[in-house]
């Protein structure tokens, strides 16, 4: 059984990938997903170079296409944990030790999520309710090392129903959590709202979720649907035939 799994999906520009991989310093196997962009030649090359697992498609199929497709080279490799991420992020140095962490002993979590800039909706991952530091892409070193610091054990987790779907950590407990056998996420889902149900049926099957206050993960949010119009426009649900 191997360990720890970092997978970035990426759909974008090579730039957020890089900046991403350029800030990871924990000790995790990456897995890069790329959803068919016209840079995957140059985001091949870049993840040979660095030893990165790499996968892509014949066609863009979506970020939930993405999402299953990391699942299974989860399962396939036999790791422990995995960290689902978006490319559009900056990891401080040592981000995953409190999403690993809650993932088996006394906490057992199904899913974890961090804390970060720009959460949504979801109010509980709100950096600002832990720090008076405006975060930018190049203080989130200095944010982690804060909230580590303030944040006693007994109190790093706070439960919750939802987790956003930008970063997101799990085990293998979620087998029992996926929403079929072959499928993480329901495949017609093509690019939003996997987060959400994912989180419902966690919820709804007995499973618990929360938001670790000691791991911190810095997010632009949205930079490909910015960048790339036609991702914005596809379907949010595959209409039925």
């Amino acid at each position: 059984m191997k360990e720890n799994l970092l997978v970035l999906t990426t759909a974008g520009t090579l730039k957020w990938l890089k900046g991403a991989i350029h800030t990871l310093r924990d000790p995790l196997d990456v897995l890069v997903v790329d959803d068919s962009t016209p840079e995957k030649v140059g985001i091949r090359v870049f993840c040979k170079k660095k030893g990165i697992h790499f996968l892509t498609k014949p066609e863009p199929r979506g970020l939930t296409n993405s999402w299953n497709i990391a699942y299974q080279f989860f399962k396939t490799h036999n790791y422990t944990n995995c960290i689902l991420s978006n490319d559009d992020v900056r990891f401080p140095a040592g981000f995953s030790k409190g999403l690993i962490a809650g993932l088996s002993g006394k906490f057992s979590y199904a899913m974890i999520g961090p804390l970060t800039n720009m959460p949504g909706k979801e109010y509980a991952q709100q950096i600002r309710k832990f720090t008076e530091i405006e975060p930018t892409p190049k203080n989130f070193d200095q944010i982690e090392k804060i909230i580590g610091e303030q944040v006693k054990s007994k109190s790093a987790y706070e439960q919750k129903k939802f987790i956003n779907g930008f970063c997101l950590a799990f085990s293998r407990s979620m087998e029992k959590f996926k929403f079929s056998e072959e499928f993480l996420c329901d495949p017609a889902r093509v690019n939003i709202g996997n987060d959400t149900f994912l989180s419902l049926r966690i919820w709804k099957q007995g499973g618990k979720s929360a938001v670790c206050r000691t791991s911190y993960v810095f997010h632009w949010k949205n930079v490909t649907f910015r960048a790339k119009g036609q991702q914005r426009n596809r379907l949010w649900r595959v209409k039925k035939q």
